[in-house]
């Protein structure tokens, strides 16, 4: 399985993974370098508060 997110180090966006499908704590890491980005539960988690201070600053711009 692959997943998109940029790497920090190289900003390669491949990403790979232990086995065919994941669990939260398996750990990410970038396809081309090597560098770890964490584990999937943190990394979804940080993609879910970038989303919500996204939807909440929409909402502050529409009032």
């Amino acid at each position: 399985m692959q997943i998109e997110i940029p790497c920090p180090k190289c900003r390669n966006t491949r990403m790979k993974f232990e086995r065919p499908e994941p669990v939260d704590t398996d750990i990410l890491v970038c396809f081309t370098c090597g560098h770890e980005l964490g584990t999937l539960g943190s990394v979804k988690a940080k993609m879910l508060a970038a989303y919500e201070r996204m939807v909440k600053q929409a909402q502050q711009r529409r009032q």
